[in-house]
């Protein structure tokens, strides 16, 4: 009879064990990224207007970098995300845009962009011969005809030096002024 007993709280044990054992499902969360916005004294942005976006076409989403110039996107897919930043002229343009990778899902990735003065440089080519336009080590970029080159340089004045790629150490210079903000047009050939 004793030997039923410990039978049975052994039977009853082990049925314990195994309802209270259930295997655990590992659930995954979607990826995140968090924005840290500073500028380029090191002070945090707040209240900049970020747009997270996976390309040109995207509408993307938007958020406002709070009192630490932080914005943290939950929720993301599994892709490459590219994100703008602006307060002001100040932007990220020229800074990190982009982390260049898929996310991740259960992780939270981290992204840092120093936003600046900036203005808009638009280069247009309204001849069939294509030209090299080079600035002061800001950028260097070929024009062809009807295809228009934008920059995005910090404020300030530029030397801009245009020649033609078939006649290279052939060209002319010209001074711009790039204000905040601003956008300034040249017209190839100067």
């Amino acid at each position: 009879m004793k030997n039923k007993h410990l039978f049975f709280i052994a039977v009853f044990i082990s049925v314990i064990l195994m309802a209270t054992c259930t295997k655990k499902t590992d659930v995954d969360t979607k990826p995140g990224l968090y924005i840290t916005l500073k500028d380029t004294l090191g002070n945090a942005v707040a209240g900049a207007t970020v747009r997270l976006y996976k390309d040109a076409l995207d509408t993307g989403i938007i958020k406002i970098s709070d009192s630490a110039g932080v914005v943290y996107f939950t929720n993301l897919e599994s892709e490459i995300y590219y994100w703008l930043a602006t307060k002001g002229c100040k932007t990220n343009l020229n800074s990190q845009t982009t982390l260049n990778r898929k996310l991740i899902a259960n992780v939270v990735l981290y992204g840092y962009s120093v936003m600046t003065e900036t203005g808009t440089l638009s280069i247009t080519n309204s001849t069939a011969e294509p030209y090299k336009v080079t600035t002061d080590s800001v950028f260097t970029a070929n024009v062809y005809i009807d295809t228009p080159y934008l920059a995005y340089p910090k404020i300030g004045t530029y030397l801009i030096h245009t020649e033609k790629l078939s006649t290279p150490g052939i060209g002319k210079d010209t001074l711009v002024h790039i204000n905040c903000g601003d956008t300034v047009f040249i017209r190839l050939p100067l």
